[in-house]
């Protein structure tokens, strides 16, 4: 998978946009960003997904996924090797980053 790939996958979430920040892109939804792009390495995306997805990832393509080293990894921070990557084990998992995403409450949200 190109990285131009992973970018069409990320953005056919549902509400996805696209930002980018000191030289990595971000896919977002609303404020969150659930998946990154070109960062730590260009050969690698990230996602975030909670401890439980991750292991469901690990368990299905141990060669694609692997937690991010440190508490980021986990906390369910997971590294997907691009090269290695084919769309069918990467959609459903964008869909759990994405959905945890939108799921998940802005910190600039206030209480009433």
């Amino acid at each position: 998978m190109t990285a131009d790939d992973f970018r069409q996958l990320a953005l056919s979430q549902l509400n996805a946009r696209v930002a980018s920040r000191l030289g990595t892109i971000e896919f977002l939804v609303g404020d969150k960003v659930f998946a990154t792009l070109g960062a730590p390495d260009p050969a690698f995306a990230v996602l975030r997904l909670s401890p439980e997805d991750q292991a469901a990832a690990l368990a299905a393509a141990p060669g694609v996924f692997s937690p991010q080293a440190g508490g980021a990894g986990a906390r369910g921070v997971t590294c997907v090797r691009l090269a290695l990557a084919q769309a069918e084990h990467l959609k459903p998992v964008l869909a759990k980053a994405a959905a945890k995403a939108r799921n998940s409450k802005s910190a600039f949200t206030r209480l009433v």
